[in-house]
C-alpha cells in the first residue's frame, strides 16, 4: 500500500461527499420520485429536466451484482467499451463520440487520471460500492461543463449518511474469470465495508474502504503468462459534512491504489546462457490517486443561492520492471533502458455558481470554471506540461408558461493557456410539454476542446503499444444537436410504461484520433482528423408494476471520418446497430427476485489509417447476457448470485486490432474473459 494511501485510511473512516445540489436529507429527495442534480439549478424530477437525462439507482446496480462501473453501464443504450487487457482500462464510447468527448464527473466535479495517451477517465478505477446512483446526460453539455461534454456527462454520485443515526453496509463477493477460480490467485474477490453516521447534531460523518481482487485471465496462454493481466485495488474514501440553516459544506477524500501486474515468459537470455540459467521479465503498472473534494451551498432566500466546487487531485502511474531467474528464483531490479517510469499529474477545479431567479418566468445561473492539470516524468516530451483553462458561463432559464414550455440559452467564455479558443462558445436547450404524457426537447451547442498533456506530450512504449503524443495537435471544435419525445403513462391497474424516441446529430472538425507515424509504420502517434460525424436515432420502451419489470431498446448509430481535406473518395456514413432487453420479476413472498440483461452490439465499420492510407475497418458484431436472482435472508442479509457472460463471448474479429494501436496485430478484440459464475453477500444495519 502506497504511502498516500496510508496516510488517508485512517482519516478515510471519518470523512464522501455528494452532488453539489443533492445535500438535503432522504426523506426530502424521495417526495419527489426519480431527482436529478446534474446540471439542474436545482433538484427536480427527472421529466421537469429541460435536458434528456437516464438514472441508474444502487438497487439496479445491487441488482447486477457489478463489481465495476463498467458492467453497471455495459447494458445502456448508445454506450460502448474497448478493452484494453495489457494496461486493463476500458475506453468508452457514447453517441458515437469516444471518451476524449464524455464527461466523467464524481459528485459534479471532474477526475484526473486519464489512462493510456488519450483523454478518458478509466472508471473501473472507482468504487462501485460506493455509488449512490449515476446520472447520465445525453446530449452536448459544453457550456456548463466544457467541450469535453460534447456527448454529454456521466455523473457518478456517491453514497451519504441518510436520516439515521448510525448506519452500516458490507460486501463480500466471488467471482470466476471464466472457468478459472480458486480461493487465493484465480477469479475475482472483492470486499468493502461502508459507515455513516448523524449521531452528532448538524455533522454527517461517514467513509468506507474496499478491496477489489482480479486474478487475471490465463485462457490460452502459456507458462507464466495471462490473456487478461492481474489487477489488485485498494479503495477508500470518507467525508464529513456540516449543516446548519441556510449553510451546507462537505468535504469528501477519495483515494485509489492499484497494481496490474504483467507476468512473462521465461526466456534464455545471452548473458545467463552460460550459467543456463533464464530470465522472465516482469512488469507492474501502479496508479495511486488521491482526490480531495469541498463543496458548499448558501441560500441567501427562495430566489439566490451560491454554490462553491472545488476539487484538487494528485495522481501518479509508475511502470515498474523485473526480471525473475527461474533457475533461482531471485527477483531483480531490470535496468534496461526504457523499463522503468513514474509520470504524475496533478489537477485543481474551482466552480462557482449563482442561481437567481428574477421572477416566476425568469432565472439565470451565472459561474466560473478554472481547470488546471500539469504533469511530469519520463515518459512526458520536454515542454510546457501544464495546461490551464478559465472560463465563465451564464445561463437563463425561462418558462413563459410555467412547466410546460422551458427555455434555456446559455453562452461560455474560454481562455486557454495554450490554444486560442472562439470568443464564444453557444448552446441553447427546450423542452416543451405537449400533452400530460408526452413532452419534447431539442438541444444545440458549440464546443471547444484544447488536447490533453497525454494527447500533446505523453510517450507509451511498451510490448503491447507504441505511442507517440504530438504537439502539433490543433484544437478541437464541434457543433451538436439532439431531440427527443419523452412518453410516459400509468394505467389504471398502476402499470406505468414508458417511451423515448431520440435522435443526434455531431460535427467535429479536427476529432484527435489514432494514426501510423510518417516516419516509422511500426509507431502509432495522434492526429487531427479533418472531419469527423456522428448521427443516429433510438428508440427506448419500458413497462413496470410493482412485482415486475421489463425494458427494450434499439438504436442506429452512424460513423464518418474524413481525414483529408482533399480525399473526397471516402466520404460514406457507417452504421451501427444496438438492441438491449431487460427484465426483471419479484417473488415478494419468499424475498426473492431474478433479472436478465442482454444487449446485442452490430458490426461497427469504421476508417482508419494503417500503413499511412485510408482503409475500411470492423469489428464483428456479438451479444452479451446477465442471469442474475437476489435473495433476502433475514432482515439485513441479501445473497447476490448469477451468471455473468451467458453466451461466453471472448473475442471478435476485427480488422480494427490487426495493427492497430493498442495491439498485436492478433486479428481479434478482446470483448469479455468467458462465462462467469458469481456469488456474493450484502449487508445493510441501520439505526
Amino acid at each position: 500500500m502506497t504511502k498516500t494511501i496510508k496516510t488517508f485510511i485512517a482519516f478515510a473512516a471519518l470523512l464522501s461527499t455528494n452532488s453539489l445540489m443533492a445535500q438535503q436529507d432522504t426523506t426530502t429527495t424521495k417526495s419527489l420520485g426519480e431527482v436529478i442534480v446534474t446540471g439542474q439549478y436545482q433538484p427536480q424530477a427527472a421529466k421537469n429536466s429541460v435536458y434528456q437525462v437516464r438514472t441508474i439507482s444502487k438497487e439496479r446496480i445491487q441488482r447486477q451484482g457489478a463489481t465495476n462501473v463498467q458492467t453497471v453501464l455495459n447494458n445502456e443504450l448508445n454506450i460502448r467499451f474497448s478493452q484494453d487487457v495489457a494496461t486493463g482500462g476500458a475506453g468508452i464510447t457514447m453517441m458515437g463520440l469516444s471518451g476524449q468527448n464524455v464527461k466523467v464527473l464524481l459528485d459534479g466535479l471532474p477526475i484526473t487520471g486519464r489512462q493510456g495517451t488519450g483523454n478518458e477517465i478509466d472508471i473501473n478505477q472507482i468504487d462501485v460500492n460506493s455509488i449512490e446512483r449515476i446520472e447520465i446526460v445525453e446530449g452536448p453539455m459544453s457550456v456548463v461543463y466544457g467541450a469535453d461534454a460534447l456527448a454529454g456527462v456521466i455523473n457518478i454520485i456517491t453514497k451519504k449518511a441518510g436520516p439515521k443515526k448510525f448506519s452500516v453496509t458490507a460486501r463480500l463477493h466471488e467471482e470466476s474469470v471464466g472457468s478459472e477460480y480458486d480461493l487465493k490467485k484465480q477469479g475475482i474477490h472483492n470486499q468493502y465495508i461502508g459507515l455513516g453516521t448523524r449521531v452528532f447534531k448538524n455533522f454527517e460523518i461517514g467513509g468506507a474502504f474496499g478491496h477489489n481482487y482480479f486474478g487475471g485471465w490465463k485462457d490460452t496462454a502459456v507458462d507464466r503468462e495471462l490473456v487478461w493481466h492481474r489487477k489488485d485495488q485498494l479503495l477508500a474514501n470518507g467525508y464529513i459534512a456540516y449543516h446548519k440553516g441556510k449553510l451546507n459544506l462537505r468535504y469528501r477524500f477519495d483515494g485509489l491504489d492499484e497494481i496490474i501486474t504483467n507476468p512473462g515468459n521465461f526466456l534464455a537470455a545471452n548473458a545467463q546462457q552460460s550459467s543456463g540459467d533464464t530470465l522472465a521479465y516482469d512488469q507492474e503498472y501502479l496508479t495511486n490517486r488521491a482526490m480531495h473534494q469541498l463543496q458548499g451551498t448558501f441560500t441567501a432566500n427562495k430566489n439566490l443561492n451560491v454554490s462553491l466546487q472545488s476539487a484538487y487531485t494528485d495522481y501518479s502511474r509508475q511502470v515498474f520492471s523485473t526480471s525473475v531467474s527461474k533457475k533461482t528464483g531471485d527477483v531483480r531490479l531490470n535496468t534496461s533502458a526504457g523499463t522503468q517510469s513514474l509520470v504524475e499529474f496533478k489537477g485543481f477545479t474551482f466552480r462557482t455558481l449563482v442561481n437567481y431567479r428574477l421572477s416566476k418566468v425568469i432565472a439565470f445561473q451565472p459561474g466560473i470554471d478554472i481547470n488546471t492539470e500539469s504533469g511530469k516524468g519520463e515518459r512526458l516530451q520536454t515542454g510546457n506540461n501544464s495546461i490551464n483553462d478559465y472560463a465563465f458561463f451564464v445561463t437563463a432559464e425561462i418558462t413563459p408558461w410555467g412547466s410546460k414550455v422551458n427555455i434555456r440559452p446559455g453562452i461560455r467564455m474560454i481562455k486557454n493557456s495554450v490554444y486560442d479558443a472562439p470568443p464564444v462558445i453557444p448552446s441553447i436547450n427546450a423542452k416543451v410539454a405537449i400533452t400530460k404524457d408526452l413532452d419534447f426537447r431539442v438541444a444545440y451547442a458549440n464546443g471547444f476542446r484544447a488536447p490533453s498533456l497525454r494527447e500533446l506530450y505523453f510517450n507509451f512504449f511498451d510490448a503491447n503499444h507504441q505511442i507517440v503524443g504530438n504537439p502539433d495537435l490543433k484544437a478541437e471544435t464541434s457543433n451538436s444537436f439532439t431531440g427527443s419525445f419523452n412518453w410516459e403513462k400509468t394505467t389504471a391497474k398502476q402499470v406505468t410504461y414508458t417511451a423515448v424516441l431520440s435522435g443526434f446529430y455531431n460535427a467535429v472538425k479536427n476529432r484527435i484520433d489514432y494514426g501510423v507515424s510518417a516516419t516509422n509504420n511500426q509507431i502509432f502517434t495522434l492526429l487531427n482528423v479533418y472531419d469527423s460525424r456522428t448521427s443516429g436515432f433510438s428508440l427506448n420502451g419500458t413497462a413496470r408494476k410493482s412485482n415486475w419489470n421489463g425494458g427494450i431498446g434499439m438504436s442506429y448509430v452512424g460513423f464518418y471520418n474524413d481525414y483529408s481535406a482533399q480525399d473526397k473518395s471516402l466520404r460514406t456514413m457507417l452504421w451501427s446497430p444496438e438492441v438491449t432487453v431487460t427484465g426483471g420479476y419479484s417473488f415478494t413472498k419468499i424475498g426473492l427476485d431474478v433479472n436478465l440483461f442482454y444487449k446485442f452490439t452490430g458490426k461497427r465499420p469504421q476508417y482508419i489509417t494503417q500503413n499511412s492510407t485510408v482503409v475500411l475497418a470492423k469489428v464483428s458484431d456479438y451479444q452479451m447476457a446477465d442471469f442474475t436472482a437476489n435473495k433476502k435472508l433475514g432482515k439485513y442479509l441479501v445473497l447476490n448470485a448469477g451468471i455473468r457472460n451467458v453466451f461466453n463471448t471472448t473475442r471478435v474479429n476485427s480488422s480494427v486490432s490487426s495493427g492497430g494501436a493498442h495491439a498485436g496485430g492478433s486479428g481479434v478484440s478482446s470483448i469479455a474473459n468467458g462465462r462467469s459464475f458469481f456469488a456474493g453477500l450484502n449487508f445493510n444495519w441501520s439505526k
